[in-house]
């Protein structure tokens, strides 16, 4: 079989919604990456043309971009010949998706090497006006005559200004909610961490954040995120972003423990700080067939091995990447202690937390997972292993990138350590989980 190589890969800095990159679009963000891996192929003398297909990653699809990897690609540099496409349903395992898409084409021999972007400019996300209101702008800008138009915004504005009975809905809260338990993302963090079988505390989920941020502002300080990184200029603002801003340096136990809780203001424990942030930002990976890429002499970060997808319950969501792990396990025949480094997605602690107490228990593997064939328990994560320069709760969360961000950090920790495999997972919106094995030799 046809082995699949990442040549390389990096991504822009991660920014919190609403800040650097607030008014830039998602092909936006993708165009930037994309001229930025073509800088890097003239510099391997590598020809535009030896890019058979770009596969893009993105869930908040702009409206006036619908295939948001093709505008990107075009608008980018690259020629209008190479054809591109957008994964965008399988929401925050988008990412990951693409790259085992992209490894398909190659190992099936229907391309040899591909380009994967991830783009998402979640402060982009649109507000939807009531529908009511919607209908009469609609009917106001159909309107011909002046008295057309004086009776349509006499019936528009007094309910345009009435927020109370006709309030927009904003669409990143409609997008975070899933239709399926009508639960906000939130809420099914909350259903893992009021599970009294887990026992997870509130400061459990505070002090696994807090680890998050230090981790990662370490990770800065040692200029570890050099390797990925790769600063980009605002023209809207004029300026250069070269790192990552949503990392709290003041992360501790009195910064963390005034946060009330936001989706059980009540009950609940899970809050803003021990769940990842709304972001915005960019990344590329370039994949190639192994033979390809030695005959060019391209360097070779590592190898994209198995995959695997899981179906779970929706209203826990979080937990279905124990599932996915476990059958991306069986299909490599391997164990949880032939893996130097983890990086599961941080989208709430309750979540990474709830995984790795179940990985490492039969009596949770039975309760939770019994009934998809799995009692026996597969192992601990070591923590030292696992994500670790942070995550998403300290780096940020843009869903149809953070797949190809956990794949590139993975890899670089991988050659850091001089070690050989890393395992990555991710919890998806809906009741799924996705994993991945990628492997440096």
């Amino acid at each position: 079989m046809r082995k699949v190589v990442v040549v390389d890969g990096f991504r822009t800095p991660l920014c919190k919604e609403g800040t650097d990159f607030r008014e830039t679009d998602a092909e936006v963000l993708g165009a930037w990456v994309v001229r930025e891996m073509i800088t890097r192929c003239h510099r391997w003398n590598l020809p535009l043309e030896t890019i058979d297909c770009v596969l893009g990653s993105n869930v908040a699809t702009p409206m006036h971009a619908v295939n948001p990897t093709r505008v990107a690609a075009v608008t980018g540099g690259l020629p209008a010949t190479i054809p591109a496409d957008t994964v965008a349903g399988k929401n925050c395992g988008s990412g990951v998706t693409a790259l085992y898409y992209a490894s398909l084409r190659i190992r099936s021999g229907d391309a040899d090497t591909v380009l994967v972007i991830g783009m998402e400019a979640m402060s982009r996300i649109p507000i939807v006006y009531n529908q009511t209101v919607a209908d009469l702008l609609l009917q106001y800008g159909k309107a011909r005559s002046l008295r057309e138009r004086t009776v349509g915004a006499l019936a528009l504005i007094p309910k345009l200004l009435n927020l109370k009975r006709y309030p927009p809905r904003v669409g990143l809260v409609m997008g975070l909610t899933d239709p399926m338990c009508d639960l906000i993302m939130g809420q099914t963090a909350e259903n893992i961490a009021k599970d009294p079988s887990l026992s997870i505390t509130r400061q459990d989920q505070d002090a696994f954040s807090i680890r998050s941020h230090r981790l990662a502002a370490q990770a800065w300080k040692d200029k570890i995120f050099a390797d990925e990184v790769v600063p980009m200029y605002v023209p809207e603002r004029s300026t250069y972003v070269d790192r990552d801003n949503g990392i709290r340096e003041d992360a501790g136990q009195e910064t963390f423990r005034d946060v009330k809780p936001l989706f059980d203001k009540r009950h609940g424990s899970v809050t803003p700080a021990n769940s990842s942030q709304i972001t915005d930002a960019a990344a590329a990976v370039l994949l190639m067939e192994e033979d390809k890429a030695i005959s060019l002499g391209l360097p070779i970060l590592g190898y994209v091995k198995h995959y695997a997808d899981f179906g779970y319950e929706p209203a826990c969501m979080g937990l279905a990447p124990v599932g996915a792990i476990a059958k991306v396990l069986s299909k490599a025949r391997l164990t949880l202690k032939d893996f130097s480094v983890f990086e599961i997605n941080e989208a709430f602690a309750s979540v990474v937390l709830g995984i790795s107490r179940i990985l490492d228990s039969s009596s949770l593997m039975e309760r939770k997972f019994g009934r998809y064939g799995w009692t026996e328990r597969l192992g601990e994560i070591p923590l030292d292993n696992l994500n670790p320069h942070g995550g998403a709760i300290a780096l940020g969360h843009p869903v149809g990138v953070s797949g190809l961000r956990l794949a590139m950090t993975s890899l670089f920790e991988l050659k850091r350590r001089n070690a050989e495999r890393a395992l990555i997972s991710a919890c998806v919106g809906g009741g799924q989980g996705v994993a991945m094995i990628l492997e440096r030799k």
